[in-house]
């Protein structure tokens, strides 16, 4: 409670109770002294309003009594309560204005007459003011207002204020961390009943935190918390200074970011460098946030010490200092390496391989150097470019020479001593296994026999291939059998006889030289023992189609070729007896841009097995041969395709052995490109070519030939 009197130019207003914290109202200001003896004798008490009346104050507020004195010479003033002193813990403050009685935080025990008198030699005057009752009012639960969270810079005040509210007045306590703050150093922390101030001077990054302020009374307990940040500088980058390398003219270092960026992230860092007998710092790098830098524009032999600043935005930190560093190179060439070993031989080429020096000298190894000689002479470099790996390649060495090699590591001191020499070595033509026969394959089977072709490996190894081995297995094991148990086998084909009617087989064949056997090739089907069954079938030459028109008077011939497997012989009837010429070549199935071509086998295959044809053509009036097929064809059929319509085309086949191709058949007569037209109407013998085994009966062929030009004219 507050009770404040009016001034004399002013009208007077009743202050009424507050539960605010706040300060007390000053006085008035002292008025001059009095310039005349008039008024020496003048004594004047002027009272606040709420000294003429009764005054009613609730628990836990202040109470002010004041009052406005005027009298030359200056009264002396009494404060009296129930006529008796007034208790110690009354803040009473007079001066030439005026007098103020404050009881702060008042009680029961504060009820009572307030007397003030005021004597001079004029005369005395006295008030009286009573505080008739404190109030209790019912209790109430705490209330706490606390700001939500500051950001301060480092070396300020932090000032926490909060106001409270309850009843009874509220306790409160102030904690981080989960320890209590208390009044120490440069803590303070004023607590009156309805407000708690924490402040901290000089504040560091130390104090950044989460503050904990709990209120309580009887009604309960309340906590609120605050962030405090405090922004620094950073601190020093983390050291020590790491010097990775160092020439006579340049210096590479690194370092750590600092432990504590200030609470800011660190923007860059400002690098200087000074000569170690002197004082002055000169700038090296100030706009990056990379931790390593390579120092150039150094003098040779000169002693330096580099120091990094890390900044932000509240400014640059603490110093990290490198140990003094001369600029010079502090590192010496690498031990030699070791002693070089020689491995995949040639006759014009080796491959030389060693291991890392011991020591590198202090710098990392840049490269190496290889040198040969001839055993006992002088020595030659081979590399003009150092090698960066353990291993290099020598070229262009001679067959049956002998040869010593040694190695030389660089770093950037320079070379290292020369590695213990090789051992002699000669270069020649490596030799080791074949590679997998090519293609092997079934050819032929009956119930009792099987017959194998391949052809030879692509790599001999470098040793000639002295021959073949050949297993099999039946279809329900794993365990290979060797067939030729006695003499490897010195052609690309074999018979394996003695097999099982009925019984699935699997084969494989291998090449072997003196080095050993290869691996070996698994045919790609495994067989059935039993003998083969093929169905007839017919193919016609071109002149057999459906419907052919002649000339009257000319001949023609009608070839068919039959295939069969049904009984040990073959028969014409109403048809004459001719055998085809070896390797002849037919022409079936012809349209406007395709052909298909079919020709017999040679009776002679050189003693090797047939591999393959070439079947090759040309345009009737052309002088060229043109290959149809890239490369060798198995079978002795051929759809020739992209021809030009009504050009006559001539064809002929080669036949190939693992020897070479061999001599080209007889050209077929030549036949036009376009489509079949006419009909038969009249009987016409035929002629047959007759290959397969064994061979079957042939039942004659009705042709019937129409006339095309008499049907014309008729």
């Amino acid at each position: 409670m507050t009770a404040a009197a009016p001034s004399p130019t002013t009208s007077s207003r009743r202050e009424t109770p507050t539960e605010t914290c706040g300060c007390p109202s000053p006085l008035p200001p002292p008025e001059p002294p009095a310039r005349s003896v008039l008024f020496s004798k003048l004594l004047k008490l002027i009272l606040d309003a709420g000294m003429a009346r009764e005054v009613k104050a609730m628990a836990g507020t202040h109470i002010t009594l004041m009052a406005t004195i005027k009298g030359v010479p200056f009264p002396t003033v009494t404060w009296k309560k129930n006529d008796a002193e007034v208790p110690t813990r009354a803040d009473i403050e007079t001066n030439q204005a005026g007098t103020k009685l404050e009881m702060r935080f008042c009680n029961r025990g504060d009820c009572g007459d307030y007397t003030l008198t005021v004597e001079n030699s004029a005369g005395s005057k006295t008030a009286t003011c009573t505080v008739l009752r404190v109030m209790l009012p019912a209790w109430r639960k705490e209330r706490l207002t606390l700001i939500e969270g500051i950001i301060v810079k480092a070396g300020t005040t932090i000032r926490l204020p909060a106001i409270m509210r309850g009843i009874p007045v509220p306790s409160a306590k102030w904690s981080i961390d989960g320890e209590e703050i208390t009044s120490q150093g440069n803590i303070k922390i004023d607590t009156d009943n309805f407000s708690t101030v924490l402040n901290i001077n000089e504040c560091t990054r130390n104090h950044t935190g989460t503050y904990l302020l709990t209120v309580s009374n009887a009604a309960g307990t309340k906590t609120v918390a605050l962030s405090v940040t405090v922004l620094d500088v950073p601190a020093a980058p983390i050291g020590p200074v790491n010097i990775m390398e160092v020439t006579p003219d340049s210096m590479t270092i690194e370092w750590r970011p600092p432990k504590d960026d200030g609470g800011s992230p660190v923007t860059n860092y400002i690098v200087e460098k000074r000569e170690s007998n002197k004082e002055t710092w000169g700038g090296v790098s100030s706009g990056s946030l990379e931790t390593q830098l390579r120092i150039t524009r150094l003098q040779k032999g000169t002693e330096y010490v580099v120091r990094i600043r890390a900044a932000n935005k509240m400014g640059v930190g603490a110093p990290l200092e490198s140990k003094p560093t001369v600029a010079e190179h502090t590192f010496m060439p690498p031990s030699p390496p070791g002693k070089p070993q020689h491995y995949e031989l040639s006759e014009d080429a080796v491959t030389i391989g060693w291991t890392m020096p011991l020591a590198d000298g202090g710098s990392q190894i840049t490269g190496y150097l290889i040198e040969r000689r001839h055993k006992g002479g002088k020595w030659i470099r081979v590399n003009r470019t150092p090698c960066k790996d353990l291993r290099y390649r020598v070229q262009g060495l001679f067959e049956g020479s002998e040869y010593e090699f040694r190695v030389f590591a660089e770093n950037i001191a320079g070379y290292s001593g020369p590695s213990p020499t090789s051992d002699p070595c000669k270069p020649c033509r490596p030799i080791s296994v074949p590679s997998s026969p090519i293609n092997p394959k079934v050819k032929d089977y009956s119930k009792n026999t099987a017959d194998l072709v391949w052809t030879k490996p692509s790599k001999d190894g470098g040793s000639p291939i002295l021959g073949y081995t050949v297993e099999m297995k039946k279809a329900d094991t794993e365990d290979w059998k060797k067939v030729n148990l006695d003499d490897l086998i010195k052609l690309c084909a074999y018979r394996v006889k003695g097999l099982e009617e009925g019984v699935s087989y699997s084969f494989r064949v291998y090449a072997s030289n003196m080095i050993g056997d290869g691996e070996p090739k698994e045919m790609p089907q495994s067989i059935t023992a039993q003998d083969i069954l093929i169905p007839p079938e017919i193919e016609m030459e071109a002149t057999c189609r459906d419907r052919l028109t002649v000339r009257v008077g000319h001949n023609i011939n009608i070839i068919g070729y039959i295939k069969a497997l049904d009984s040990l012989f073959a028969s014409l009837l109403e048809a004459s007896s001719l055998v085809a010429e070896p390797f002849a070549v037919f022409v079936m199935q012809v349209s406007k841009e395709e052909m298909t071509v079919v020709w017999a086998p040679p009776e002679n295959d050189g003693g090797k097995s047939i591999t393959g044809y070439i079947l090759e053509r040309k345009e009737k009036r052309a002088v060229r041969w043109v290959a149809c097929t890239k490369s060798p064809i198995s079978e002795r059929r051929m759809k020739v395709t992209n021809l030009i319509p009504n050009h006559e085309y001539q064809f002929r086949v080669k036949a190939e052995n693992e020897v070479g191709l061999g001599e080209p058949s007889k050209p077929c007569r030549p036949v036009a490109a376009k489509d079949p037209i006419g009909s038969f109407s009249s009987p016409y013998s035929l002629e047959c070519l007759l290959f397969a085994f064994p061979f079957i009966t042939v039942l004659c062929f009705h042709l019937y030939l129409q006339n095309h030009l008499d049907h014309q004219q008729a």
